[in-house]
């Protein structure tokens, strides 16, 4: 019911994206809501990549058929939540290969990975292990199922209208709106539920690498869309979940140098005097993409962890990921206010020049359970 003791992991880098190991207690500081508080544990965290031995003439890893209990350095832990209710099923088969590719390349013999879909399908889904074919067989049950573009829904119905006496008039509407909108609320329940679940979890660095188009539901739009008020206050619920067990969410979208040219194929053109000919072309189209960039951006920034958008280098954002959570600083303070539900902004600062912190940007403390 309260927090009494707040831990936040910093990464620090170099102007060539280094990290920087000779930092000491001193060179931090940490402000609560503007504050700057005392710290009172520090240290640095620079957990190797153990790798596993594959025989040159079998090709793969063999996996052991005995378990013992010497103790090896612990890794890290990773959640791969690969998105279903926001990936295009055209796009399935590069969210796999992405998954695969970290799963084969960068998942050390020490870590523990699981993968759950969005959807929450359980017969595809792997809890915790280090059994990387147990791994890839649930990311090869991944497929796609997003919905078709907002705006080519509308423009579907406009021309449906136009031929109706007054239909010219009246708004153009999104018939897939409400399964939109159950969509995000399922994507931000799985990562608020995750993170409920991991927040048991301490001593390791905990991380959910998100694959996903993003949500494609305008929160903005409180006024015009019944579900907007919702999803934004389900994404920040979403985001403190994530901050109080101290989880980075790294967000991946397949898309790679995406442009809108998938559904800009499909664009119906309107006549020059139709009221929507300004409202429902290409521009929207970049509008949605845009939209559901900042929301893997926002999800990711918020707890510390960074979205991967716009970019082909596959490779080396994954290799980015394993470095984030191979090599950071752990910071410890007391806060000032404990009080159940509230929300405070966090602020890491580094006092030697040249150099760049990630660290989660806040927390909110958990709600009063009333009995």
């Amino acid at each position: 019911s309260e927090v009494n003791y707040v831990e936040v992991d910093a990464g620090v880098v170099d102007a060539s994206g280094n990290f920087v190991r000779i930092l000491k207690q001193g060179d931090f500081q940490v402000f609560e809501d503007g504050k700057l508080q005392k710290v009172t544990a520090f240290s640095l965290v620079d957990i190797p990549v153990e790798r596993v031995e594959t025989p040159a003439f079998l090709g793969r890893a063999v996996e052991p058929d005995v378990a013992s209990n010497a103790k090896t350095p612990e890794g890290r832990l990773y959640v791969l939540v690969l998105d279903d209710f926001h990936t295009d099923f055209r796009r399935t088969g590069q969210v796999r290969r992405t998954a695969r590719e970290f799963v084969d390349k960068f998942l050390g013999a020490n870590d523990l990975a699981a993968v759950i879909h969005a959807s929450g399908r359980g017969d595809v889904s792997q809890d915790f292990t280090n059994n990387k074919r147990l791994l890839l067989r649930a990311i090869d049950g991944f497929a796609g199922r997003k919905l078709r573009s907002p705006v080519l829904n509308k423009l579907d119905d406009v021309m449906i209208k136009r031929d109706r006496p007054g239909g010219a008039t009246e708004p153009p509407i999104d018939s897939e709106e409400k399964q939109r909108a159950y969509y995000a609320r399922q994507l931000l329940s799985t990562i608020s539920n995750l993170a409920d679940y991991m927040s048991a979890i301490h001593g390791r660095r905990k991380a959910i690498v998100l694959l996903s188009e993003g949500i494609d539901y305008d929160i903005n739009r409180v006024m015009e869309l019944s579900d907007a008020s919702t999803i934004r206050q389900e994404t920040a619920d979403a985001i403190g979940a994530a901050t109080r067990a101290n989880i980075n969410i790294y967000a991946l979208d397949p898309r790679g140098l995406s442009s809108a040219g998938d559904d800009a194929m499909n664009l119906i053109g309107l006549p020059a005097d139709d009221p929507n000919v300004n409202t429902l072309g290409l521009s929207a189209l970049y509008d949605e993409l845009r939209l559901s960039q900042d929301g893997l951006k926002t999800l990711a920034e918020e707890t510390g962890g960074f979205a991967v958008t716009s970019t082909n280098d596959t490779i080396g954002q994954l290799k980015r990921i394993v470095d984030d959570n191979s090599s950071y600083y752990v910071l410890g303070y007391y806060p000032p206010d404990a009080r159940p539900g509230r929300v405070h902004k966090i602020d890491v600062r580094v006092t030697r020049p040249g150099v760049t912190v990630r660290a989660r940007k806040g927390y909110m403390t958990p709600k009063e359970v009333k009995a």
